[in-house]
């Protein structure tokens, strides 16, 4: 397990790297903030659950939400289920199936972090655990058991999480300076509805995270 953590710590970091050279900015400013990161590995195992529970609303799997950090490294069994926001539609609200077709397959979601560092010109993928397409039609079926695997690549702690100056020459900075800790305290406290006031006369003149947005994955 020590040995996949540090592979997987490997990939983000060139991904960082490739993402400083598509982005014209400094060598290593963007794995300077990652090292050494506050990565979670987060296994997760999802019970049985009747269908019809989930689709009368009475219960979830995971509600939408998005990650804090840069990216997710994420990994999935065969049972289904994992669903991304579908942003073309017109109808909004609106998600697609992210079926597996190989339990070796990696997913690289982009999470709020990697938002505030391009001030918004990039978004995190809200995403949701729910009921197998295989599964939606027929009533009175049981969802099996769902093991899914993410690694949450995350700043370190005390690096700013504000926007890079390349992103902010022609249009001021959505979102304000916090450390990477500060920033997860305070998504924490949306999360859990602890201290929102304390928060508020600092962040209300900039972006409000959506709602949708209610659990870390």
């Amino acid at each position: 397990m020590e040995d996949f953590y540090r592979e997987c710590d490997s990939v983000c970091l060139t991904l960082m790297e490739a993402l400083e050279v598509a982005w014209g900015i400094d060598d290593g400013s963007l794995v300077a903030r990652c090292i050494p990161s506050a990565t979670d590995l987060r296994l997760t195992h999802y019970p049985t659950v009747p269908a019809d529970e989930i689709k009368s609303g009475s219960t979830r799997r995971i509600a939408p939400h998005t990650d804090f950090g840069p990216i997710t490294l994420l990994f999935q069994d065969s049972t289904g289920g994992l669903e991304i926001e579908d942003r073309a539609s017109l109808k909004g609200n609106t998600f697609v199936p992210l079926p597996p077709t190989d339990t070796t397959e990696m997913i690289v979601n982009v999470g709020d972090t990697l938002t505030r560092w391009t001030n918004g010109n990039i978004t995190g993928g809200i995403h949701q655990a729910t009921t197998p397409e295989s599964m939606k039609v027929e009533s009175g079926l049981v969802i099996p058991p769902r093991m899914s695997m993410a690694y949450l690549f995350k700043a370190e702690r005390n690096t700013s999480v504000g926007p890079l100056p390349k992103f902010v020459s022609k249009e001021p900075a959505k979102y304000p300076e916090i450390t990477a800790f500060g920033f997860q305290r305070w998504k924490n406290s949306i999360v859990y509805n602890v201290e929102e006031e304390e928060h508020a006369h600092t962040f209300d003149r900039f972006v409000e995270t959506p709602k949708a947005i209610k659990v870390q994955a």
